[in-house]
């Protein structure tokens, strides 16, 4: 049987992909989509942060389920704000401790739902091998030492030198958890200006070096993380040299195969990315201030904990071009006044929040614009999920054709994302999703002028290309949940 391979290529954008495709510059990727099947438009999560949408990819599940829900959200059994390290403000503020555990073993072990088996899981119980090279989702049964490099362990005051993570059979986490390096250290771009070996060519090289000695497990997921952040600061749409440069780690794997139709002999090569991303304007007007907007409410900040001593009445997690505004205190007080403040600002494309059990309500911010939905009724839409709604449809993007057919264009998918997204973990909140070009500024959020952004319900944000080689698949409406179920028919399980 084929063994698989899943290159996660960090916001991949599917205009770019094409064009540097057509324009033959990415060589090992256009080999790969030459002889397999090649989806431009594939569905991620929403929001559509990184660890949302990585743990939807290696559960086959949305956050209503992997209960992931941002890269900046509320834990309400904690009753503190999760953050991930989105700045280096928020690094500073919350402590470099607190995030690294976060990223390093809470993400996995307790914020990742442990009744929602990983593919990992599922393969290594029925005798499979299978590996990660980098990629932050990594919960399986093999324990692994995490060595803190020391510059790291500096920042934590020294309370943070050694951990044990679970992860599969193989796992390797930059300097982090690592196999041993094979010919010279220099040639693993490692150390703090290299970001501790997570990067592209750390990932290329080391999965390279597994096949070459044998190791490669019958699955893999490599990450190459690089474009993400050459997209914030370039643009989505000026990412070609980015991607160039991560088709050449892929043309580096295959190479390790002696050839590259070998290499598909023996084994399904797939190369997707975890979300894409959008220009955001370069002027002040182009950022929503939450922290302005909603300034008449208590906030509860990054380091407090939430108590009726303090009376914090919200909290408000940016996750770029989307926000959870989670009510504390006096809900059914406050949640109209929010949702009042929120949708005079056209710049909000969707407010959203849960009005009951099972019905939603979304609003088009600048407009009078309602629309009510809930799970199961007389609507389908293009997955086969069922859904009763009243209102205006447009402030979806969508439309009902005359066979009951739900069709979401601009924002797809869009009443399984929002729902998703509001059932991800207990409590209440508000959810908003930027219009075109804008992005949500608050206290720790990230901030792009002028280059690249992510996190809403909008197209663009929200689809990613994928190739499948090595194997023939059928995908009318590919998301990036059917990458589970793929995987796992594929190995006969």
């Amino acid at each position: 049987m084929k063994k698989v391979i899943l290159f996660v290529i960090d916001s991949l954008h599917p205009a770019v992909l094409r064009r540097i495709l057509s324009e033959g510059n990415a060589p090992a990727l256009a080999f790969l989509a030459k002889h397999g099947t090649y989806f431009d438009r594939v569905v991620s999560s929403f929001p559509t942060m990184t660890p949302v949408a990585t743990s939807s990819m290696i559960t086959g599940t949305w956050p209503d389920r992997h209960r992931v829900p941002g890269f900046i959200w509320y834990n309400e059994e904690i009753r503190k704000i999760v953050d991930y390290g989105a700045t280096l403000q928020s690094i500073l503020k919350i402590g470099p401790k607190k995030i690294l555990r976060n990223l390093l073993i809470k993400l996995n072990e307790e914020h990742l739902n442990p009744e929602t088996p990983t593919l990992y899981e599922e393969l290594e119980s029925r005798g499979y091998s299978t590996g990660n090279v980098n990629f932050f989702m990594y919960r399986a049964t093999h324990p692994h030492q995490a060595k803190i490099p020391f510059s790291l362990s500096l920042a934590t005051g020294f309370r943070l030198k050694q951990e044990t993570v679970s992860g599969p059979s193989h796992l390797t986490l930059g300097q982090l958890v690592h196999p041993p390096f094979s010919g010279r250290l220099t040639s693993y771009p490692r150390g703090v200006f290299h970001r501790f070996g997570f990067n592209d060519a750390f990932s290329g090289k080391i999965v390279a070096q597994l096949i070459r000695e044998g190791k490669q497990p019958d699955f893999t997921v490599v990450y190459f993380p690089d474009n993400d952040k050459y997209s914030h600061y370039y643009g989505p749409l000026r990412t070609g040299p980015s991607i160039e440069r991560a088709d050449q780690q892929v043309a580096s794997v295959l190479d390790e195969f002696g050839s590259w139709e070998k290499a598909l002999e023996e084994n399904v090569m797939i190369v997707t990315g975890d979300h894409s991303q959008s220009t955001v304007g370069l002027s002040e007007e182009y950022l929503i201030d939450l922290d302005h907007a909603l300034k008449s409410f208590k906030r509860l900040r990054a380091t407090e904990e939430a108590s009726e001593d303090n009376n914090k009445e919200i909290a408000i997690c940016p996750n770029e071009r989307m926000a959870f505004i989670y009510l504390l205190q006096r809900k059914s007080e406050i949640l109209p006044e929010i949702v009042s403040i929120l949708a005079k600002d056209p710049r909000n494309a969707q407010i959203a929040w849960r009005v009951s059990e099972n019905r939603y309500c979304v609003i088009q911010g600048g407009t009078e614009k309602r629309l009510f939905f809930s799970r199961t009724g007389a609507y389908q839409d293009v997955y086969g999920q069922s859904w009763s709604l009243e209102g205006d449809l447009s402030v979806v993007g969508a439309q009902v054709t005359r066979e009951q057919i739900i069709e979401f264009e601009k924002y797809p998918d869009a009443f399984n994302r929002l729902f998703s997204a509001l059932e991800a973990r207990s409590g209440s909140r508000v959810v908003v999703s930027a219009a075109s070009g804008y992005e949500y500024l608050a206290v720790g959020a990230p901030i792009h002028p002028g280059g690249g952004s992510h996190g809403s319900l909008e197209e663009e944000d929200s689809t990613v290309p994928m190739i499948i080689s090595g194997m023939s698949v059928r995908l009318e409406h590919p998301r990036i949940i059917d990458l589970y179920p793929m995987i796992l028919e594929h190995f006969g399980l």
